[in-house]
C-alpha cells in the first residue's frame, strides 16, 4: 500500500465510544488524524508489520522439515506433530497472561517482551537435536506469540478503530509473509547449512529487527499508572459466560484448527503420495502465498461493508472445495485445490481476527475478548495436528484426517450466520 493509507487512518482514541460498533467517520476524526506527523503514522503500522511477521516463522519453518526431523529423533508421526500442536496449544493457554502484562508493564512493552522471548526461543532451537529442549523453546516461542498476538487487537481497537478490517488484514498479511518466507526457505537453509538446527534458528533475526523498529514505541508516556492483576480479577464469571465470548472462541477454534492441520500435514501428505521434499515444500509455499491473496484482498472489500458475513462466507466456501478435492482427488490439480484452500483460509484469519475489535465497546474490552477468544479457539485448535498425526499412524493414511477437516470446515460455515452487525459488548475490570 502506498502512503495515502496513512491519510485514512485514526491514530486516536475516540473520546466517546459510539453506539454503534461500526462508527463512520466524522469532521473531529479527520482532524484528530491529521494531527499526527506521517512520521509516527509510518512507525505504529511499520511496528504492527514487523512485530506480527514473527508469528508465524519458528512454526511454518518446521513442516518442510518434518519427515527429517522425525527420521533424525526417531519419533512417531504423533509425537512429530507435537512439534505444531504445542505452539498453538501454547499460544491459547498464555493468551490469559497478555491482559495482566499489559496492566503491568504497559501494552507496548508487554508486546515488545514478548517478541524477545520469541527470539530467544527461536535462536535456542540450535540445540534442538535434543528433544525435550526443543519441545522446551517450541512452550517458550507459543508463549511470545500468545501475548503479542492478543495484545495487537487492542492496538488496533486504540489507533485504528475506524479501519479495523483493514489494518487486521495488513497484520494478517504480514503474519501469513512469515509463515511464506520461512515454508518456502526452510529447505534451502537446511541444504546451506547442512544441518536442520540451523534451518530452525536462523528465524530468531526477524525478532531483532522487530525489536529495534518497535523498541520507540515503548518510550512514550503511558495514561494509567502500572497495576499487578491476575488472571483472576481481570476475567470476571459474567465474563467467561457470555454467550458471545463462545460464539466467537469456537468459531476461531474452528478456522485456526484447519489452518494449523493444512500447515503441518500438507507437505507430509504429498511426500506419502510420491513427491519430493522441494516439490512438497512448494506446494506448501502456493498455500500461503495464496493466503496473502486472501488476507489482503478480502479485509479490504470487507472493509467496505459493516456486515462480515458475506465474506467470512465466501472464504469459507473456497477452503471448503479446496479441502474436498484435496481429500478426494489429491494428485488431480493439487496446486489449484491448495491455492483455492489457501485464499480461503487467509481471508478467513483477518475476518475473525476482527470479530473481538467489532463487538468491544473500547479497547480494554477488546483487549480482554481477544485474551478469551484466544484461549479458548488456539487451545482448541491445538488438537488438530495432534490428531491428524494419531489419524495417520492408526490408519496409514490421510484421507480420514483430511475428510474430517473438510466436515470441520462445514460446522464454520453454519456459524457464519451468527455474526450479524450491530451487537456491543462492554467487559469491565
Amino acid at each position: 500500500m502506498g502512503l495515502p493509507i496513512f491519510k485514512q487512518l485514526s491514530l486516536q482514541i475516540p473520546n466517546t465510544i459510539s453506539q454503534s460498533v461500526y462508527p463512520s467517520p466524522s469532521n473531529n476524526y479527520f482532524q484528530q488524524m491529521t494531527s499526527l506527523s506521517l512520521s509516527k503514522r509510518f512507525l505504529l503500522i511499520l511496528g504492527m508489520i514487523l512485530v506480527s511477521f514473527n508469528f508465524r516463522p519458528a512454526i511454518s519453518s518446521v513442516p518442510p522439515l518434518l519427515e527429517l526431523i522425525k527420521t533424525d529423533l526417531n519419533l512417531s508421526y504423533f509425537v512429530a506433530s507435537l512439534l505444531t500442536a504445542i505452539p498453538t496449544l501454547s499460544m491459547g493457554i498464555f493468551a490469559l497472561l497478555a491482559v495482566p502484562f499489559s496492566r503491568f508493564f504497559g501494552r507496548e512493552k508487554a508486546i515488545l517482551y514478548a517478541v524477545f522471548l520469541i527470539g530467544i526461543a527461536t535462536f535456542s532451537r540450535l540445540w534442538g537435536s535434543n528433544l525435550f529442549f526443543l519441545l522446551g523453546t517450541t512452550i517458550v516461542l507459543g508463549m511470545g506469540i500468545a501475548i503479542a498476538q492478543t495484545l495487537l487487537p487492542s492496538f488496533v481497537k486504540a489507533h485504528f478503530p475506524n479501519r479495523a478490517v483493514s489494518i487486521t488484514g495488513i497484520y494478517a498479511t504480514s503474519l501469513t509473509l512469515g509463515a511464506v518466507v520461512a515454508a518456502g526457505f526452510s529447505v534451502p537453509l537446511f541444504s546451506f547449512f547442512g544441518d536442520w538446527t540451523f534451518s530452525l534458528a536462523f528465524w530468531s533475526i526477524f525478532a531483532i529487527i522487530a525489536l529495534v523498529v518497535w523498541f520507540p514505541l515503548t518510550l512514550q508516556k503511558r495514561s494509567e499508572t502500572p497495576t499487578q492483576v491476575s488472571i483472576s480479577s481481570v476475567f470476571s464469571k459474567a465474563t467467561w459466560s457470555h454467550p458471545w465470548v463462545w460464539a466467537i472462541s469456537l468459531f476461531l477454534a474452528l478456522v485456526t484448527l484447519l489452518f494449523y492441520s493444512v500447515l503441518s500435514w500438507i507437505s507430509p501428505l504429498y511426500i506419502s503420495l510420491g513427491w519430493s521434499a522441494n516439490d512438497a515444500g512448494l506446494l506448501l509455499t502456493v498455500f500461503l502465498l495464496t493466503q496473502l491473496i486472501g488476507a489482503a484482498s478480502i479485509s479490504v472489500l470487507a472493509d467496505l461493508n459493516t456486515d462480515r458475513r458475506p465474506w467470512i462466507f465466501f472464504s469459507l466456501v473456497l477452503s471448503a472445495i479446496g479441502l474436498f478435492a484435496i481429500t478426494m482427488f489429491p494428485l488431480l490439480e493439487p496446486f489449484l485445490w491448495v491455492s483455492l484452500l489457501g485464499i480461503g483460509l487467509g481471508g478467513i484469519f483477518p475476518l475473525s481476527m476482527t470479530l473481538p475489535i467489532d463487538y468491544s465497546s473500547d479497547e480494554k474490552t477488546a483487549e480482554k475478548l481477544t485474551s478469551i477468544v484466544l484461549f479458548f479457539g488456539y487451545s482448541l485448535a491445538a488438537i488438530g495436528p495432534s490428531a491428524i498425526g494419531l489419524i495417520r499412524d492408526i490408519f496409514g493414511d490421510y484421507y480420514l484426517a483430511f475428510l474430517s477437516l473438510f466436515f470441520i470446515n462445514l460446522i464454520a460455515l453454519i456459524f457464519t450466520f451468527k455474526f450479524k452487525p450491530g451487537i456491543s459488548i462492554s467487559l469491565s475490570d
